[in-house]
């Protein structure tokens, strides 16, 4: 493992989260739910805009719906995960199934959810993965994530 120059681990600020959903009220409902567990939460409603907005921004987790205006979820996370410094990511989606749920978790998701699922279920992966991932600042990337443990 390469030397880095510093770990960010400020327990006292709150860890963000970007949800990425094209249907206003699972937006509605996640942002509500995840800023009552302490979470800061933004939200992007389709892949347009997306990437440059990560750029300059990285939470510590992202939800990721496959079906979003703009962009398919997977093409998405397989960008979001080659190019920028990404942060543990799920992977939500209502059409989805063993080939996608394969594919998202080979593209580098942390987690994959179908949809309906328990917002508590959510909840608890986000924590853990938060828990887990590491922000490594220094080098020529910027920030790297590293995430232990498993991908259930």
């Amino acid at each position: 493992m390469a030397s880095h120059a510093a770990t960010e681990l400020n327990v006292d600020q709150q860890p963000s989260v970007m949800i990425v959903d094209d249907d206003a009220e699972m937006r509605a409902l996640l942002r509500d739910a995840l800023g009552r567990d302490g979470f800061h939460v933004r939200e992007h409603s389709s892949g347009d805009g997306l990437v440059p907005l990560l750029e300059g921004w990285t939470p510590d987790a992202i939800v990721l719906d496959k079906e979003v205006a703009g962009a398919n979820g997977l093409d998405l996370l397989s960008y979001i995960k080659r190019r920028l410094p990404s942060p543990p990511g799920v992977f939500v989606t209502a059409f989805g199934g063993s080939e996608v749920e394969a594919e998202a978790l080979r593209l580098g998701a942390t987690c994959y959810m179908d949809k309906p699922f328990r917002v508590a279920r959510l909840l608890e992966v986000l924590r853990a993965a938060v828990s887990q991932a590491t922000r490594v600042v220094g080098g020529a990337g910027g920030q790297v994530w590293e995430v232990g443990g498993d991908r259930t």
